[in-house]
């Protein structure tokens, strides 16, 4: 047997409540490092540091040359053509252009978008097949490295296809820029109005990029056991879902998604929490406009969900996408008017490079002018608001109609103004275009873009004619003129020289 005799020199007692040095349990400063205390609840989310670095790569698909035929007839006696298309991939994700029939130099003028870091290597992998009925026919493949668009901003080349006899492949690639600003949305929008074709989705005009760090509070299961929860993101047709976590009514998801924003003054970005099995859990719509008009677009904080319980904490992130070819100065945008008169000037404005990149003139609305502007010199009676240019490959004159200002009223009622467009010095409704009608207004805003197909030398040759008329009255098919500008030949700013 053995006798062991205790150190008490370790041993602490406790004290007698009320004397020096006891924890009172509800003092103000409780010990920390216990194990029973819970972290404190944050007030902002913790993204990593990668996160908002994304940065968007716009892709033009132009066109091919000296694609081989595959299609034959008579048993391979007769040498026919080719149905082309363009299949793409990039970051995971896959596209594929639209097919031009017999066509062995096809143009498709197609524009597809993707968001993408700046991880090295990466590279655009695109194949050129010629459509059948049963299996489709390769036509050739080439790469593109990212390294050189990301870091310059820009690339235009035609690349020689691979593992075919002959073709090459056009194509312009630009990074757009994410910006902070909102001041610059406007202009963003007008631009991407001008180069989009009709070939195409509607351009991005933003990049959205939101962090889900955690929830808390939802509701129980049944009462009294806690869900397994998820979020969804949903903007546009695009959306994103986080993993499930198990039995827990305070989940911590910490993950992040990135979305393209065609409209951001009026688009939402909805989201959901669910339990897995179960129904809804709450769920949380954030109008993009409160973003653009936060401090640095962007508000991070917690949300209450719709439902009266749980909240949810969030980053959203709002970005304008600057278009390189925009920064390189393209288009010159530069707001101002031009005046309705008798004899007066419209600007218009035709411009076309060496580069086969567009080249944009355009005269847009001011934005602090009052709605309903004074009336200017005698003889003006008012101010129409318009864009003209040639788009090189589609071969198209095109013109946005984006308002009037200050429009002259005769009698009692304001007038229902809309503009017509005519290309002199045909008057035939081949060349005639007009915009809607709208009600009761002296400064109308239309918005309105038209097009006429025709070369570059014949429309040089062309004048632009404008009138703004209003309909005399309601059982009348007379027409009342308001203003009219004559014959604008759309080669007097070209002479002037571009921006």
């Amino acid at each position: 047997m053995s006798i062991l005799y205790l150190d008490s020199s370790g041993v602490h007692f406790p004290t007698v409540p009320g004397s020096p040095g006891a924890w009172d349990p509800d003092s103000e400063n409780p010990q920390t490092g216990s194990s029973v205390d819970a972290p404190p609840r944050p007030y902002r989310t913790t993204p990593d540091s990668h996160f908002g670095t994304e940065n968007v790569l716009r892709i033009h698909v132009l066109e091919a040359q000296d694609l081989i035929a595959k299609d034959r007839f008579l048993g391979g006696l007769v040498k026919g053509k080719s149905d082309p298309y363009v299949k793409l991939k990039l970051a995971g994700q896959s596209f594929r252009s639209r097919v031009v029939r017999e066509d062995l130099n096809p143009r498709w003028n197609e524009v597809f978008e993707v968001i993408v870091t700046s991880i090295p290597g990466q590279e655009l992998d695109l194949e050129v097949f010629d459509k059948d009925l049963d299996k489709d026919d390769f036509l050739g493949r080439c790469k593109v490295g990212l390294t050189a668009v990301l870091n310059t901003g820009f690339l235009d080349e035609w690349l020689t296809l691979e593992d075919v006899p002959s073709g090459r492949l056009h194509l312009r690639l630009e990074r757009l820029t994410p910006r902070a600003s909102a001041a610059e949305l406007e202009e963003v929008l007008q631009v991407n109005s001008l180069i989009q074709t009709q070939k195409s989705t509607e351009l991005a005009a933003a990049l959205l990029t939101v962090y889900v760090e955690r929830a808390e509070d939802l509701p129980l299961r049944k009462g009294t056991k806690p869900p397994s929860p998820y979020a969804t993101l949903t903007m546009g047709d695009a959306s994103y879902k986080t993993k499930t976590l198990s039995h827990t009514s305070a989940p911590v998801w910490e993950e992040s998604a990135s979305f393209l924003v065609k409209r951001p003054h009026a688009e939402s970005l909805e989201l959901q929490v669910r339990g897995e099995g179960g129904g809804g859990l709450g769920s949380l719509s954030l109008p993009l406009p409160e973003l653009l008009a936060a401090e640095q677009l962007c508000l991070d904080q917690w949300f209450a969900l719709n439902n009266g319980q749980g909240q949810v904490l969030l980053r959203a992130q709002l970005r304008v996408l600057v278009a390189q070819h925009s920064e390189r100065g393209a288009p010159s945008l530069s707001p101002s008017s031009s005046s309705l008169s008798e004899e007066p000037e419209l600007w218009g404005g035709l411009t076309h490079g060496p580069s086969s990149a567009p080249q944009l003139r355009q005269r847009l609305p001011h934005a602090d002018r009052p709605q309903d502007a004074p009336a200017g010199p005698p003889g003006q009676v008012g101010q129409v608001q318009l864009t003209v240019w040639y788009h090189a490959e589609e071969r198209r004159l095109v013109s946005i109609v984006h308002g009037c200002r200050a429009l002259r009223q005769n009698g009692r009622d304001a007038p229902d103004p809309y503009v017509s467009l005519l290309l002199l010095p045909d008057k035939n409704r081949a060349t005639k275009r007009k915009t809607s009608q709208k009600k009761k207004t002296l400064s109308p805003e239309f918005n309105e873009r038209f097009e006429w197909e025709l070369p570059l030398d014949e429309a040089q040759r062309r004048k632009l004619d404008v009138s703004v008329k209003s309909n005399a009255s309601f059982m009348s098919r007379e027409r009342e003129l308001l203003g009219k500008v004559r014959g604008y030949d759309l080669m007097d700013d070209k002479d002037k020289g571009s921006s």
